[in-house]
């Protein structure tokens, strides 16, 4: 019985340990993307495009899996990780809406959370402001400059 246990925990160990570097080589990988595409304007092949989503849609999915088991686990340190690598991700997908989302969940993890949260609103709101200008449309929490 005790075998089963620890099997089980072992393999939750290895199952979160596999979600940070999903959410790491994730992160890496948009964030050259977004440079390359910025600097560049190279276009991606099809297949290294498709490679960038699986790996995307992969970290995603395994963060979202470990979140769900908030009621579940006692793994404050874990989940206040995985929110903060999802509104990571998010923001390098320019899906602002889920990065507050994922901030709001931040906030409920202490000051460490509520740190991380800071962070990541703090480089959601210079994306928002460099992109204000190249763009026609304002985002809703700001006034137009005159």
């Amino acid at each position: 019985m005790n075998l089963g246990f620890l099997t089980r925990i072992f393999e939750g160990a290895l199952s979160i340990e596999k979600t940070y570097n999903q959410c790491d080589k994730a992160l890496g990988a948009l964030r050259s993307y977004n440079e390359k595409r910025e600097q560049e304007n190279a276009p991606f092949s099809a297949s290294e495009k498709a490679e960038l989503d699986n790996i995307v849609n992969l970290a995603i999915e395994n963060a979202t899996r470990i979140v769900e088991k908030e009621g579940e686990r006692n793994w404050p340190g874990v989940f206040r990780e995985m929110h903060k690598n999802l509104a990571n991700i998010y923001l390098e997908l320019e899906e602002y809406d889920k990065v507050r989302e994922a901030c709001e969940q931040l906030l409920n993890y202490g000051e460490v959370g509520k740190l991380d949260a800071e962070e990541v609103i703090t480089n959601l709101n210079e994306r928002e402001n460099g992109e204000s200008s190249s763009t026609a449309t304002t985002p809703q929490d700001q006034t137009p400059n005159p």
